[in-house]
């Protein structure tokens, strides 16, 4: 991809949750899509909820009845990756999560794709250096990590590999900027990149309170929601410490307040397995919570969604120079 422009096309590799909702996405914003998928069955189920999406969009008022329209005739679907693939500018790969599956793919889209396409992974955890070196085009190779919901979270991870080019990192970042995400460059590879390593903590020591009986999975899903997570929502850790320390700022935050946290975190959860018993406490609490044991899967979604898309016009409304995800569209535009 030698710039990011209308003609720009993108191919979805892998029709399963994150697959399919960014193929609703890169259509919603004005590309032309192919949805990608071996097993027929995925596939399907992958352009119904490309469907979904859209109507999601239009009935929250982010998509307008026409753009919804002209977005559904932009997406297509095959089961064939070298026609999905044969005049993709950016392909984003979103299939299952483990070296192997994502080496295959890689190889062949590396075989099918024009010499300039760029190689996106969704991976949330694995490092691109280990499966760009099995592919030709290994500067074209990148992590592009979204947060799930795809269409509605703005937070995308760019992370490149040992061979990755600048070209490559510069030409993602400004594809991701062109759809409404908000990019970050992740400088080092580690698994789980940046966010994700930051949940992984926070969801250890959910599991841990669950399990020494300290609060219910329904107490502890309140405290991050109304607590910490709502604030989340307006800054991170940094700034919000920084203003923890009133007119002293971060400096007198650290000074006064840093032996709190260490005696937090000398009682924080510390291991890296799953503790036995766990997994049957998680899943029985998870079924019994308020929020979960009427509702179905499908309801679920539809709540979250709806909320995300409130809470992301009200960030538009006091950042109106931010471009994401909740910009009205009227015609397809990039």
């Amino acid at each position: 991809m030698r710039e990011v422009n209308r003609e720009t096309k993108i191919a979805c590799v892998g029709a399963g949750l994150i697959g399919q909702s960014w193929a609703a996405l890169f259509a919603a914003k004005g590309y032309s899509v192919i949805l990608q998928d071996t097993d027929q069955a995925a596939l399907l189920k992958g352009r119904q909820r490309c469907t979904t999406i859209l109507s999601t969009l239009e009935k929250g008022n982010i998509l307008s009845r026409r753009a919804r329209v002209v977005a559904q005739r932009k997406l297509e679907s095959t089961q064939d990756i070298s026609k999905a693939v044969e005049r993709a500018d950016y392909v984003q790969e979103s299939v299952f999560e483990n070296y192997e599956t994502k080496r295959t793919v890689f190889k062949a889209i590396d075989r099918y794709a024009p010499e300039n396409c760029i190689l996106a992974s969704s991976t949330s955890s694995l490092l691109i250096s280990r499966i760009q070196r099995f592919v030709k085009r290994k500067s074209t190779c990148i992590v592009a990590h979204p947060f799930n919901p795809v269409h509605l979270e703005p937070l995308v991870e760019l992370v490149p590999g040992r061979w990755t080019s600048d070209e490559t990192v510069s030409l993602t970042y400004e594809l991701m900027k062109s759809i409404g995400k908000v990019p970050i460059i992740v400088a080092k590879e580690l698994p789980g990149h940046v966010a994700n390593r930051l949940t992984a903590a926070v969801w250890r020591e959910a599991i841990d309170l669950l399990i020494r009986g300290v609060a219910s999975a329904d107490d502890i899903d309140k405290a991050v929601k109304y607590g910490p997570g709502l604030r989340w929502a307006v800054q991170g850790p940094f700034v919000t410490y920084h203003l923890g320390g009133g007119d002293g700022g971060i400096e007198y935050f650290l000074e006064q307040l840093t032996p709190g946290f260490e005696a937090r975190w000398s009682s924080l959860a510390s291991w890296k397995q799953l503790p036995r018993g766990a997994r049957l406490k998680i899943i029985r609490s998870v079924k019994n919570m308020e929020a979960v044991k009427d509702a179905s899967i499908d309801t679920l979604n539809d709540q979250r969604d709806r909320r995300l898309m409130e809470l992301l016009r009200v960030d538009r409304c006091f950042h109106g120079k931010t471009k994401h995800t909740l910009r009205r569209i009227r015609s397809p535009s990039v």
